[in-house]
C-alpha cells in the first residue's frame, strides 16, 4: 500500500468511533445492549485501521494525510495535517485496542441498565475515545485543542454518569472547573503562538522557535504545558483527578486513568520535544522538577486512602510522574523507557481499576477497612490484582521492570542522580501503598461474609484477563517491545528534525536510535528487590502504626475544595510563566 493510501486510513481511524457516538444512541431502541456492542465494533474497526498503519510506522516512516488536500506551500503549512509517527501511534493503538476492552467489560457490569442510559454511555465512551485517537494523529495545535475538548467534553458526562449520587455531580463540577482551566491556557498557548508565527501546523512552529524567543512564545509555552499537566493530573494541577476516578463506574475509572490522563502526556510531550526542542528553555528542568513531585505526592496520597479507587487514582498521579521524569531526562533510555511505561500504565492501571469496580460490583464495598478475604472468595480476581500491583512495585518478570530499569538508566546515563533517588523514595511509597491495599482486601481474615456477592461475569472476566495477560507479555518480551515499539517512538521524540522534515513534505523517514535492557543487571535486580522488601516493612508499619504525620499537611491540602483545587492550579500555572519569562 502507497504512503498516500495508509495516510488516508488515518481520518477513518477517528471517523469509526465518532459514527458509532452518533448511532449509539439510536440503536439503542432496539436493544439495550446495541449500543455496547456497535461500539465494540467501531472500535474494533478503529483498531484494524490504526494496525494497518502500524508496520510502515514503527520501521520509521511518519505517514502524513493533509485533510481536504491542502498540502504546505513553500514550508508552510495551508490546511490541517494528521500524521502518525510511532509515538502517537502507540497511543492511538493503545486508545481503541484497550478501549474495546473496557467496552466488552462494561458489557457485563453495566449492561443491565436501560436503553437510554447504555446508548448515552456508549457515545460518550466512543467521543471520548475519538478525542483521545484524534489527539494522538494530529499535527495542529489547534486541532489539538479541539480534541483535547472533544475528550473533556465526554469525560464530564462519565463523571457524572450516576448523577442521583451526590459524589458523582461534585466530582463532574470539579472536573468541568479544572478542565476548563486547561483548555483556556491550552487555546490561549496555541493563539498566542498563531499570532506571533502566522502557524499552526507542529512542524513549522519547530521551525520557527529556533531563535531567540519572544515573551509570547514563553507565555504560549507556559500556558501549554500548563494546560496539559492539568489533563496529565500532574501536581499541583491534579485536584480533579482523584474526585472524578472515585465517582466514576468502574470501566469509566479505568479509562480515565488508563488512557485519558495520557492524553496530557501527549500534549507534554509534542511541545517539549518537538514543537520547542530547538529554543533555549528550561522547560525539561520544570518538567523534571514537576514529575519528581508528583511521583512523590500522588504515592505519598495512596498510602494514606481507604478508599481503593481513590488509592488508585492518587497512585495515577504517581506514575504519570514517573513518565514525565523520563521524558525530562531527554536520554535515550530515559524516553524509550517513559514510553514503554505509558504502555504499561495504559495496561496495569485499567487493570487494577477492573478489579476494584468488580470488587465493588460483587461486594458493595468500597472501603478497604470494611473489606477483606476476598483470595479466598475470588482467587482469580485476587491473582489479577496481585499481577497490577507487581507490575506497578517493577518485580521481574512483569512489564513495570522494564521500563522503570529503562528510566533509572536515562538518568543514570545523564548524571541526575538527585531525581533518581527520589524516584526510587517514591517507588517504595507507591510499594507499601499497593501492599497495605492489597493485604486489606484480600488477604486479611473477615469473620462475616459479604451482603452481595456476585459472581464474576464472562466479559469482566475476559476484560479482566486481557489486560492481566498483557502485563506479563510486555514484561517477558522486552527486546520485541524495545526494538518495535519504544525506540521507534523515541527515536521520532529525539530527532524533532526528521519529524518536521516529514511533517511538511507529506512524508519521511526517522533514523532508528537503539536502546539495550539488561533483564539479569545486578544493580537493576538490586533495586527492584530492596525496594519490594523495604516497601512491604512500611506497609506493615503504617498497617500497625498509621500514617507517618509527614502526610498530614498533604491530607490537609487535599479537603476536596474545588476553589483551592483551582487555587493551586493558578498557582502552578504562574509559577510555570514566571520561569520561563524571568
Amino acid at each position: 500500500m502507497t504512503q498516500a493510501a495508509l495516510g488516508s486510513l488515518l481520518p477513518l481511524a477517528v471517523a469509526a468511533p465518532l459514527a458509532g457516538a452518533a448511532v449509539a444512541p439510536l440503536v439503542a431502541r432496539l436493544s439495550p445492549r446495541l449500543p455496547l456492542l456497535t461500539s465494540l465494533v467501531t472500535l474494533l474497526g478503529s483498531l484494524g485501521l490504526l494496525i494497518a498503519v502500524a508496520p510502515s510506522v514503527f520501521g520509521g516512516q511518519v505517514v502524513v494525510h493533509y485533510l481536504g488536500g491542502w498540502r504546505p506551500v513553500r514550508g508552510s503549512a495551508l490546511g490541517i495535517a494528521v500524521a502518525a509517527d510511532p509515538f502517537g501511534l502507540t497511543f492511538a493503538l493503545l486508545s481503541a485496542g484497550i478501549g474495546a476492552v473496557l467496552v466488552l467489560y462494561t458489557l457485563s457490569e453495566l449492561g443491565g441498565l436501560g436503553p437510554r442510559e447504555l446508548g448515552g454511555y456508549a457515545a460518550l465512551v466512543q467521543l471520548l475515545l475519538a478525542g483521545l485517537i484524534g489527539a494522538a494523529l494530529t499535527a495542529d495545535t489547534v486541532d489539538l485543542f479541539v480534541w483535547f475538548e472533544v475528550a473533556a467534553l465526554a469525560s464530564y458526562g462519565l463523571t457524572g454518569f450516576f448523577l442521583e449520587r451526590p459524589p458523582a455531580l461534585e466530582a463532574a463540577f470539579k472536573i468541568l472547573v479544572l478542565t476548563t482551566i486547561a483548555g483556556f491556557c491550552v487555546f490561549m498557548g496555541a493563539g498566542l503562538l498563531y499570532n506571533t508565527h502566522g502557524a499552526l501546523n507542529y512542524g513549522q512552529l519547530a521551525q520557527d522557535l529556533t531563535g531567540p524567543l519572544q515573551s509570547a512564545d514563553l507565555l504560549a509555552l507556559g500556558l501549554l504545558l500548563a494546560g496539559f499537566a492539568t489533563k496529565a493530573g500532574l501536581v499541583p494541577f491534579h485536584g480533579w483527578l482523584a474526585d472524578a476516578h472515585t465517582a466514576a463506574p468502574g470501566p469509566v475509572s479505568a479509562l480515565f486513568s488508563g488512557l485519558m490522563v495520557n492524553l496530557g502526556i501527549v500534549g507534554i510531550t509534542r511541545v517539549a520535544l518537538q514543537i520547542y526542542p530547538a529554543a533555549d528553555t528550561p522547560v525539561l528542568g520544570v518538567l523534571m522538577v514537576v514529575g519528581v513531585a508528583s511521583a512523590l505526592a500522588g504515592a505519598c496520597l495512596a498510602l494514606v486512602q481507604d478508599d481503593l479507587k481513590r488509592l488508585l487514582a492518587y497512585d495515577t498521579v504517581s506514575q504519570v510522574g514517573v513518565i514525565t521524569v523520563g521524558l525530562a531526562s531527554a536520554q535515550p533510555a530515559g524516553v524509550a523507557g517513559a514510553v514503554y511505561h505509558l504502555i504499561n500504565h495504559a495496561l496495569f492501571k485499567s487493570l487494577l481499576f477492573l478489579c476494584a469496580g468488580a470488587i465493588v460490583h460483587r461486594t458493595g464495598q468500597t472501603l478497604l477497612s470494611q473489606m477483606g478475604g476476598l483470595a479466598r472468595t475470588w482467587p482469580g480476581l485476587a491473582v489479577a490484582f496481585g499481577v497490577g500491583v507487581a507490575s506497578i512495585a517493577g518485580v521481574p518478570p512483569f512489564n513495570g521492570y522494564v521500563s522503570l530499569g529503562l528510566i533509572h538508566s536515562g538518568l543514570t546515563d545523564s548524571g541526575q542522580y538527585v531525581p533518581y533517588a527520589l524516584l526510587l523514595a517514591a517507588q517504595l511509597i507507591t510499594i507499601a501503598a499497593l501492599s497495605r491495599a492489597a493485604w486489606l482486601a484480600f488477604l486479611k481474615p473477615r469473620a462475616e461474609d459479604y451482603e452481595h456477592r456476585e459472581l464474576l461475569r464472562p466479559g469482566m472476566q475476559v476484560g479482566v484477563g486481557i489486560l492481566a495477560a498483557s502485563c506479563v507479555l510486555f514484561g517477558v518480551a522486552p527486546s520485541y517491545v524495545l526494538e518495535h515499539i519504544a525506540d521507534p517512538a523515541a527515536s521520532a521524540l529525539l530527532q524533532p528534525a526528521q519529524y518536521t522534515t516529514a511533517i511538511l513534505q507529506g512524508a519521511g523517514h526517522v533514523m532508528q536510535l537503539r536502546t539495550e535492557f539488561d533483564y539479569a543487571d545486578p544493580a537493576e535486580l538490586a533495586v527492584a528487590l530492596s525496594s519490594v522488601v523495604l516497601g512491604i516493612l512500611l506497609a506493615r508499619r503504617v498497617l500497625r502504626h498509621g500514617p507517618p504525620r509527614v502526610t498530614d499537611l498533604l491530607r490537609r491540602a487535599h479537603n476536596g475544595s474545588v476553589n483551592d483545587y483551582a487555587a493551586y492550579a493558578i498557582s502552578g500555572l504562574i509559577a510555570v510563566v514566571a520561569t520561563f519569562m524571568l
